[in-house]
């Protein structure tokens, strides 16, 4: 599993460093077409979503198979582990999958509209968006004897640390803890290479730097505010 979300993490990295630096060099003055170039980027961001989607189906549809007679397949320690990694597994294959499917039908919408570009686009969109609720609801499935909150109940994050033990609340709140930290430091970075864009290119990135800025004082007024003595 770690190596599954390195990979997706250094694909993500390297493909927002590689875009960041051809449209601040069409910017300029290039001479690839700004439409061309910004087409690909959609296609191929439905492309990769596709894929992931596709992955994370099979993995879904394995995972459930699986835990349908574990015994045939493994003892019972090591299905609890191996459902576990797996979950986690295809949240990320579908949240991933549907930022970028996200990401690749606003391109049409925004900045360059084809139609088959957009129909595209919206289907990738469709079928990640459909993927995501069903992945969502996974862990329901998979712990049945376990009376486990829908992510669409009303105080969804209390029910869950309440039908929690204590050792899966401590993984939680460390991986949320150092979620919002790689959050805050990601807008960060995010609102330094925006202001750089704006100053290289000449287009005016304030709205986005404004969202963002709005965005990382909410989050840290949020986090001290919860955390703090009552």
């Amino acid at each position: 599993m770690k190596r599954t979300v390195k990979t997706i993490w250094y694909l993500i990295i390297g493909a927002a460093v590689g875009l960041l630096i051809s449209t601040t060099a069409q910017s300029i003055g290039g001479d690839v077409s700004t439409s061309r170039f910004y087409m690909w980027v959609s296609v191929i961001s439905a492309t990769v979503a596709a894929f992931l989607v596709i992955l994370g189906f099979f993995q879904y549809r394995r995972l459930l198979t699986i835990s349908k007679d574990y015994t045939k397949y493994m003892d019972e320690d090591s299905y609890d582990k191996y459902r576990y990694n797996k979950h986690n597994e295809i949240q990320i294959y579908s949240i991933v999958g549907f930022v970028l499917s996200l990401i690749s039908l606003s391109i049409p919408l925004i900045t360059y509209y084809r139609l088959a570009v957009f129909l595209f686009s919206s289907i990738i969109y469709i079928i990640s968006l459909v993927f995501l609720i069903r992945s969502a609801r996974l862990v329901s499935i998979l712990y049945p004897e376990r009376n486990l909150p829908q992510p669409s109940d009303k105080n969804y994050t209390d029910k869950l640390l309440l039908a929690s033990d204590e050792g899966e609340r401590h993984i939680m709140m460390t991986a949320l803890y150092k979620t919002f930290s790689l959050t805050q430091i990601g807008i960060f970075v995010g609102i330094l290479l925006l202001i750089t864009y704006s100053m290289f290119t000449g287009e005016s990135q304030i709205f986005s730097v404004i969202v963002l800025g709005i965005i990382m004082i909410v989050s840290h007024m949020k986090y001290y505010s919860e955390i703090k003595e009552k």
